[in-house]
């Protein structure tokens, strides 16, 4: 019982000096990173653009914009300390934007101090910008009070809505260290007033060496992941209906599909080659198309599937061509063999020489559920 009493007393003595050690961060004295974008100088120096949103009812501003200099991300932090009256904290960091010349020599060091900071949510968005981050973050958007808030509600919508594949900075770090797979980051764009998200840039390892439209990002998206939403918009050759006598004078089909749902599965082949087979299987709902057809016709129907099927093939076998180009893997073959091959010992620079002679067949079987507007 003395000794259960001793303890008590110890820890009771203890309390006010732990609460003590404890840092205090009352909301009001700190200011909030939302977004940084980093840009680069000449000598190797890095140009760091915050924006700190700001919790105070006195301030006239509720967003603050420091533009500072260093050579590494935690000079550039120190730097916008000595720059601001609040201290600059990144607990609530949204996104990480990377300059395009930046990024294609090599962002790994930046994104790389940003997961070693146990404040920073791994779940922030990691993109790409063409042209100046600075541009972007200082720019005042009038319907847009805070662009940090805006492009992280605007990403994440898309991500949702599998317009664009997600971009987090954990999944971007996972695919910087893994042999065989490379990862994809949103570009960012600002025309004026307007900003978008129209390319994808894709990268060996660390380093962007290329970038796709958006209907090579849909068709990336297909083969390496599942779709459970999005829609896309074709044009499809009119030859197959004008067999049917439907009566279309147009040389082409625009048609859009949604709700789309799909699988796919990747095979290896050959491992000597290497050569992999790729099959889908999609389903979608035909939400709008531009020529009068009978949709209550299975064999319209099905001429719509063959057609859809056939151009998605196409795409994918561009879009796989040119990845092979730049020696990009985004797809993930290189894990795909470095899986099934017992001691493998895939290397990143083993698997750059082999994966443009790799052979790819691709299949696809596209089924529509139902049908939508037709104008």
């Amino acid at each position: 019982m003395k000794k259960s009493l001793l303890v008590l007393s110890v820890i009771v003595l203890f309390i006010p000096i732990w609460t003590g050690c404890v840092q205090k961060r009352i909301l009001e004295e700190l200011g909030l990173i939302v977004i940084v974008g980093y840009d680069p100088l000449e000598n190797d120096r890095i140009k760091g653009t915050a924006l700190l949103h700001q919790i105070d009812p006195e301030a006239k501003e509720k967003v603050q914009v420091v533009v500072t200099t260093g050579n590494t991300s935690k000079g550039i932090r120190n730097a916008q300390n000595r720059e601001v009256s609040k201290r600059v904290v990144s607990g609530q960091l949204r996104i990480a934007m990377y300059n395009e010349k930046l990024a294609r020599s090599g962002i790994l060091s930046l994104t790389d101090t940003l997961s070693r900071d146990s404040a920073i949510s791994d779940t922030m968005y990691v993109t790409v910008s063409k042209g100046s981050t600075e541009n972007i973050i200082t720019h005042r958007f009038p319907e847009i009070s805070n662009i940090g808030t805006y492009l992280f509600k605007m990403i994440r919508q898309n991500i949702q809505g599998e317009q664009i594949s997600s971009c987090t900075l954990h999944e971007f770090i996972h695919d910087v260290y893994s042999v065989g797979k490379d990862p994809v980051l949103p570009i960012i764009e600002r025309n004026g007033d307007e900003i978008a998200l129209n390319h994808t840039a894709i990268f060996q390892n660390d380093k962007m060496v290329g970038e796709l439209r958006v209907d090579e990002s849909f068709v990336l998206k297909l083969i390496r992941d599942r779709y459970r939403a999005g829609a896309l918009e074709l044009s499809l050759d009119t030859e197959p209906f004008r067999q049917m006598k439907s009566g279309i004078q147009t040389d082409k089909i625009n048609i859009v599909i949604e709700n789309i749902a799909s699988s796919s599965k990747i095979k290896l082949i050959d491992p000597s080659i290497p050569s992999f087979s790729v099959h889908i299987s999609m389903n979608a709902r035909i939400q709008e198309i531009s020529n009068e057809l009978k949709l209550g016709d299975p064999k319209v129907v099905h001429a719509l599937e063959n057609e859809i099927a056939k151009q998605l093939v196409r795409r994918a076998n561009q879009l796989i061509a040119k990845t092979q180009a730049v020696r990009s893997d985004p797809i993930g073959f290189g894990e795909v063999l470095q899986s099934k091959v017992r001691h493998a010992n895939l290397t990143d620079e083993k698997w750059r020489e082999m994966y443009p002679k790799a052979k790819v067949q691709v299949d696809i079987k596209a089924i529509m559920v139902r049908s939508g507007v037709i104008e």
